[in-house]
């Protein structure tokens, strides 16, 4: 198929020479005892258009000795083009009959020429899969790189593998871009989708999904030993090592560790962990300030009189924390605060 854009644009200067011959045409119309035609449109059979409105002057050569209708003329609207791929038929009966209630032309003013009726198509050009991948990669990146800075990670590292190729797409040849939808606040996972919006101009052509598989990197604190549950974690027994986060559960994020494996505060591990486990929040938490089955002191306040006792604790407890305790060579148990590691305080 001939580029029907070159023939259109080549008419276009036709008209333009037709518009100098015209004189002589009416000239020789009006010697035979013919009215001259005020405008002459030869249809043309096929037509590829880049702009998502269909003119009159993009699927006719237009010619007129009267300039103000050849502008209006080839300006005159016929809708909207097709999709990619698809094609529509332009009667040039139907043509007549909106061109004259357009213009105000009568049928006698307008001479046809060319093709019965003309068959329109989108030009169009493709879009590669590579540059569809390239836009979901580097958005992809950037909210897991915001991620993993948002959730205090040291030292992370991105690798994403997509999982196949998006086929090349086919868009109207006009100014297209590629739109990353909002990945909002997607929580990291080994596989990831990432949707991408194709536009021509303002028009949306098309929605493609790029799946990705995800390893994310991080140096993290690494149990060097066993640690039983309920242990308190020695600084010698952690290490720091770059781990691949994505292979732990959903939501795990390493606990904040220094790299010269110094504990930030006295810590221990609620379940028993094994060696080279990843010690993550969930896994560990402070030690208690009073913990279950240490005997601790108890202060018994009276006005400006205070007794002190010992007593075991029944259960953990941070400072603030109100627990069970049972005193010494007692059978009841008491309430009491924590007010400070192995120490309670009875309220009056």
């Amino acid at each position: 198929m001939t580029s029907t854009l070159e023939t259109v644009r080549a008419g276009r200067f036709a008209g333009a020479l037709v518009c100098v011959l015209w004189a002589g045409a009416a000239s020789a119309a009006a010697g035979a005892g013919m009215p001259a035609p005020v405008l002459r449109i030869a249809l043309q059979p096929q037509v590829l258009v880049e702009r998502s409105d269909v003119r009159l002057g993009d699927v006719a050569i237009l010619s007129s000795p009267d300039l103000e209708v050849l502008r209006r003329a080839m300006s005159l609207p016929l809708g909207h083009a097709p999709r990619v791929g698809e094609a529509i038929a332009l009667e040039s009966t139907r043509l007549q009959r909106w061109i004259r209630s357009r213009t105000g032309l009568q049928e006698s003013e307008i001479e046809w020429e060319g093709a019965l009726a003309t068959s329109v198509r989108m030009a169009a050009k493709e879009v590669a899969g590579e540059a569809v991948i390239e836009q979901a990669r580097a958005a992809l990146r950037a909210h897991i790189q915001a991620m993993a800075k948002q959730n205090g990670l040291v030292q992370p590292r991105v690798e994403l593998q997509p999982v196949s190729m998006p086929v090349t797409v086919e868009v109207p040849a006009m100014e297209s871009s590629l739109r990353v939808r909002p990945l909002a606040q997607s929580p990291v996972g080994k596989r990831m989708l990432v949707w991408v919006d194709v536009f021509a101009g303002d028009r949306h052509v098309r929605a493609i999904p790029v799946r990705f598989e995800v390893a994310l990197f991080a140096m993290a604190p690494v149990a060097r030993t066993e640690l039983a549950a309920g242990s308190e974690i020695p600084a010698a027994s952690v290490a720091f090592r770059e781990v691949e986060l994505t292979r732990l559960p959903p939501a795990s994020i390493p606990a904040a560790w220094s790299a010269d494996e110094e504990a930030p505060a006295s810590l221990r591990v609620r379940h028993k962990t094994e060696r080279g486990d990843v010690l993550t929040t969930d896994r560990i938490q402070p030690m208690p300030a009073v913990a279950r089955g240490q005997w601790v002191s108890v202060i018994s306040r009276s006005g400006a009189m205070s007794l002190e006792s010992r007593a075991e604790s029944l259960q953990d407890g941070q400072v603030g924390q109100v627990v069970r305790a049972r005193p010494l060579n007692a059978t009841d148990v008491l309430l009491a605060r924590v007010v400070g590691p192995g120490q309670l305080e009875v309220q009056p």
